[in-house]
């Protein structure tokens, strides 16, 4: 019987392990059900003993000079990391996750693992790859090969059972993971895979992303408590988690609202954090760091002697490529659709299992991927139809080939004043006119009063099943509405309104109740306030004829902006 080879992916904010399973290679789930491994090592001392993984991340707030995160971008560099009184080598570090990753995988598997294949980033120096190989040695492991991890991707791509032939040989991986950025171009000729450029930052990366998030939280948080000295550790531990929390949920939805409480304490009293981000606001805080990867990409293209159109498959590596702003920058500079066609944060583990099958001589089989095979989306007006007059864009929610099941949502904007409602037209397909796309269903969505460019999300769900679940949301109105509609006989077979759809309720609103819950606001201009929201909300629902609605949401506009000037001179 063959000795398997097992694959890793020793990743700067999570890692995992695969192995070949008749001939096809799959992520093990090795801790809670999960294939992802958090690349954190914690120390404790009562106990003496080393926790790695979920256990150790949960430690990191409470306990943050006993834990230690990201170790990958220390690797090869000569800096002792303390845990507690002890002193640790970077190798020292990450063979604790090695360890903790091989002992959970023959738990799952049966088998003693003694061989593995570790992946590095393309851009790794040779100090940094003698380190990891250190490491595998440190957790008692024969590390027969150390792989580049864009080679890694495009190793497992090649076994994707659903992948199209294109005429070009040339592949470029796009890998920005936790840590480090690589973009590898390379040249496929049959089996024989060659690298012809490769360029990257080892000092760039998912974390980086995070950071500017955490600037803006601070900046939130300085306000509420100025002139206070800067976080502890343990807040800035927190806020990092917030801000990759944040990250993620702005990669499905174009909102993301952020609601923590006690994040530190002034004089014994927490100090929430509640706000709203948006992706678009997110997209400017990185742009620097989104174009820092394009220079990179640039310089490969010029390193390979190659056009953008000469490229005939871009992969895509790392859970940050998720973020919609990557995939847009890319989308522009090759001038074509850009998705996901393997789960980014496993796909270099499953390259390296496939390596490590290479190795030992084992068969390897199709790995097989459930993805949707049309892109879904709706009608919207920017683009009209000289015959018809009518709006005719297909604006895309879900691309083609996306892994299902999968959610995500897109923000639209009403037309005009009070806008009654919105139809929304649902259609399959991948041409930019909706009448060339397949029709799959469509429903109305009554509209409370607001004024013209309101937000108006809408979010897809789709399963195995081939069912989309849409929900409407007329943000900051409590207006929502659920459809489900079956994509193989293009029906809706659920609706559903949202209880609170009746109420009244709007952005202004919301924002002169917010300003009235400020217990620094005067007296008077807290009065003059309450009147005129009631006189706002009255006159929406019709219960006094004749009221002037224009004039009375001008009046409350000037009223919240004298407030809000009032705070600000208050401090």
């Amino acid at each position: 019987m063959r000795e398997i080879i097992f694959g890793i992916d020793l990743g700067t904010t999570n890692s995992s392990i695969a192995c070949l399973k008749d001939g096809k290679a799959e992520a093990l789930p090795i801790e809670a059900g999960q294939a992802l491994v958090p690349s954190v090592v914690s120390l404790d001392e009562a106990a003496n003993t080393i926790i790695v993984g979920r256990p150790a991340r949960n430690r990191l707030a409470a306990f943050p000079n006993h834990t230690v995160r990201s170790i990958k971008r220390q690797m090869g560099q000569n800096t002792p990391v303390r845990l507690g009184a002890q002193q640790f080598s970077p190798e020292e570090i990450s063979s604790f996750i090695l360890k903790h990753l091989v002992f959970q995988a023959s738990q799952v598997t049966g088998h003693q693992i003694k061989q593995v294949v570790i992946t590095v980033p393309a851009y790794f120096n040779d100090a940094q790859r003698r380190a990891t190989i250190q490491a595998g040695e440190l957790a008692g492991l024969e590390v027969t090969r150390i792989v580049n991890e864009p080679t890694a991707a495009a190793l497992v791509y090649d076994y994707l059972s659903f992948q199209q032939e294109t005429s070009s040989p040339y592949i470029m991986v796009y890998d920005l993971g936790g840590g480090t950025f690589d973009v590898t171009i390379l040249e496929v000729k049959g089996e024989i895979k060659e690298v012809l450029a490769s360029c990257g930052d080892t000092a760039l990366g998912g974390d980086d992303f995070d950071e500017r998030l955490v600037d803006l939280f601070r900046e939130q948080l300085s306000n509420k408590a100025p002139g206070v000295p800067w976080l502890d550790t343990a807040a800035r531990i927190r806020l990092r988690d917030i801000a990759e929390k944040t990250k993620i949920g702005l990669s499905d939805q174009p909102f993301y609202q952020v609601s923590e409480a006690a994040v530190f304490s002034v004089a014994r009293k927490p100090v929430n954090l509640h706000l709203e981000v948006k992706r678009r606001e997110f997209e400017e805080l990185v742009a620097d760091l989104v174009e820092r990867t394009a220079e990179k990409v640039r310089d490969a293209l010029e390193e390979a002697r190659l056009q953008p159109e000469d490229i005939g498959k871009i992969l895509l590596v790392g859970g940050a490529t998720r973020m919609p702003v990557v995939q847009d920058m890319l989308k522009e500079m090759f001038d074509r659709p850009i998705c996901h066609s393997l789960d980014p944060d496993l796909c270099v583990a499953l390259g390296a299992a496939a390596q490590g099958g290479l190795i030992s001589g084992e068969p390897l089989g199709h790995i097989l991927l459930d993805v949707n095979a049309h892109s879904l989306g709706i009608r919207t007006i920017d683009e009209i139809d000289p015959e018809t007059g009518e709006g005719d864009w297909f604006s895309i929610i879900i691309r083609r080939n996306t892994r299902i099941p999968t959610r995500k949502a897109e923000v639209y904007f009403t037309l005009r004043k009070d806008q009654p409602a919105v139809n929304i037209e649902v259609y399959q397909g991948e041409a930019a006119s909706c009448l060339e796309n397949v029709p799959v269903g469509s429903f109305d969505f009554p509209l409370k009063p607001a004024p013209a460019l309101s937000p108006v999300i809408v979010d897809f769900a789709y399963d195995k099943e081939g069912l989309i679940h849409i929900t409407v949301d007329q943000k900051g109105y409590q207006n929502q509405k659920e459809v489900t509609l079956d994509i193989r006989q293009k029906k809706i077979i659920n609706q559903e309104i949202s209880p609170s759809a009746g109420k009244v309720v709007n952005y202004i609103i919301e924002k002169a109740r917010n300003l009235l819950a400020e217990a620094r606001l005067p007296g008077g201009l807290k009065n003059d306030l309450n009147r005129l929201v009631e006189a706002y909300e009255q006159a929406l629902v019709g219960e006094e004829e004749g009221q002037d609605i224009d004039g009375l949401e001008d009046e409350l506009l000037a009223a919240i902006e004298d407030a809000e000037e009032r705070l600000i001179e208050l401090g």
